[in-house]
């Protein structure tokens, strides 16, 4: 008998078919890796399998038992948890109180804190986090706080585990973590459902795949039967290579877009030297905790610098704060898509919301161009929606970063700072917003691209910059070989 048994799952949305007669059935101690490009329906089976979403139709059963939708108590008192993409963690409230959220310790009607946050301990160095489980969650950063929710998932009594991209923000060595995690429950019986857009992890951890397109299934392949190239084109439907998306020129000849001199926010960011020209993809590759995001937060003004200058096509400018940054011709897509959506505006204000100072502010209430403009860059960014009138938030995770991305598309920014923008997109979206940078840097604008992801970094750099304890620790042609660049991201200078 299966331990998970999901049958004959349907669910639409207004205008969009989420999901069409899908089954999925995991044993007792398996792995399962489901796959599929961002808004193939993978979330929203997640989603229905842990409560947060009913079903037009289809059933549930866990080691044989029906379970009923639409409730997630129901689910977790079946055993059944998960950890979201997007992160659900009340940053008022400490880290212990986060991870026994709704189980808390009292003494009488009194809620015991303290006590809360010690039962929490063993949770938080089950994942590797060694944090005090009274800090506030709001002072954690990204890969802080997915440990968090894999903790506070890993508190209660599973029997199925549901990890939804788990490894996008967290380092190399917090992922061996999470990995031995998995196989601690694999042993003992739990099964895990993985969903995940680095392949290589996958191949690396699940007993078999299967892969969703469209809402529908597609295939199940068995970890002998698949490769890297094949799970790409099922979940595609065609080929795809992204290791040759753009040919590299070196060092460009156009204008000097941007130069930094020993600029920085010591302790935490080294001064730095940096100089963008027009035309140019610049790669800054690091290790999660090496500085690069807030390399660029302090370009963008998020974080001012303390020390040094900068100057911005050639005039010297003290950037504090993003308006500022628009204004100088930048523009920034951070580490976290939710942070930059304003999820109850449409998809058309969304996009246009770094714009309305350059094409006047009447545009706030021209609802007609607001659409035009909108429709076009869904269209030249390929975003699936019925509408461009629909809630931003109506979206799947990689059609949010097309949206973010097409933002500053429509701004006319010259310089676009792109911090880990494929994190958590599909390999098919990761293809076109590789291309989407060619074709950005065909066209003279500068591009620096931060990303923990050593392939993307040599894929796409003119220039390979590497980040180490908040300093450019070396700068190697794209070309260069592996160990050296990582051997530079570990503070090893060879």
């Amino acid at each position: 008998m299966p331990l998970l048994e999901v049958r004959d799952i349907s669910k639409s949305y207004p205008g969009v078919r989420a999901l069409a007669g899908v089954d999925l059935i995991v044993d007792a101690g398996e792995v399962r890796g489901l796959l599929g490009q961002n808004g193939a329906g993978k979330s929203t089976l997640m989603k229905i399998i842990a409560g947060a979403e009913r079903p037009d139709s289809g059933s549930m059963r866990v080691a044989g038992e029906s379970v009923p939708f639409g409730s997630p108590a129901k689910a977790r008192e079946h055993g059944i948890g998960i950890v979201f993409q997007e992160l659900s963690l009340v940053p008022t409230m400490s880290i212990g109180e986060n991870v026994l959220l709704g189980r808390w310790s009292s003494r009488g009607p009194t809620l015991d804190v303290a006590l809360t946050e010690q039962r929490s301990r063993p949770f938080l160095r089950r994942v590797g986090l060694e944090l005090d489980p009274h800090t506030r969650t709001e002072r954690l950063g990204v890969a802080e706080r997915q440990l968090v929710e894999i903790a506070k998932a890993l508190s209660a009594d599973i029997k199925v585990l549901l990890l939804d991209e788990p490894t996008s923000a967290l380092s190399d060595r917090e992922a061996r973590r999470l990995f031995e995690v998995i196989g601690d429950l694999k042993a003992n019986g739990v099964a895990v459902i993985y969903v995940s857009h680095r392949l290589p992890e996958v191949l690396k951890i699940c007993d078999r795949m299967t892969v969703l397109r469209d809402g529908e299934h597609v295939g199940d392949l068995e970890i002998g039967e698949a490769t890297e190239a094949e799970l790409a084109r099922r979940m595609v439907g065609t080929a795809v290579d992204l290791e040759r998306l753009r040919e590299h020129t070196g060092p460009s000849s156009g204008e000097v877009v941007l130069r930094a001199t020993g600029l920085g926010c010591p302790p935490r960011l080294q001064l730095i030297d940096l100089e963008i020209r027009a035309g140019e993809v610049i790669t800054v590759f690091g290790l999660v905790g090496a500085g690069r995001s807030r390399l660029a937060k302090t370009l963008f003004g998020i974080e001012p610098a303390t020390v040094g200058s900068l100057e911005v096509f050639g005039r010297p400018v003290r950037l504090t704060s993003p308006r500022q940054a628009i204004d100088a011709g930048l523009g920034y897509v951070g580490e976290d898509r939710a942070a930059g959506l304003v999820p109850r505006m449409t998809i058309a204000q969304n996009i246009v919301l770094a714009s309305l100072r350059r094409l006047g502010h009447a545009l706030a209430f021209n609802r007609r161009d607001e659409r035009r403009l909108g429709s076009r860059y869904v269209q030249e960014l390929g975003i699936r929606t019925p509408s461009v009138d629909q809630p931003v938030a109506a979206l799947s995770g990689g059609n949010q970063q097309k949206v973010v991305l097409a933002r500053w598309l429509c701004s006319g920014a010259r310089l676009l700072i792109l911090d880990d923008p494929v994190r958590g997109v599909d390999v098919g979206a990761k293809e076109e917003v590789f291309r989407l940078v060619h074709d950005l840097a065909a066209n003279g604008v500068a591009v620096l691209y931060l990303t923990s992801e050593l392939r993307e970094a040599r894929a796409l750099g003119d220039r390979l910059l590497v980040m180490s304890k908040g300093q450019v620790a070396a700068e190697f042609a794209p070309t260069s070989s592996e160990d050296e660049i990582m051997a530079a991201a570990g503070g090893v200078h060879v």
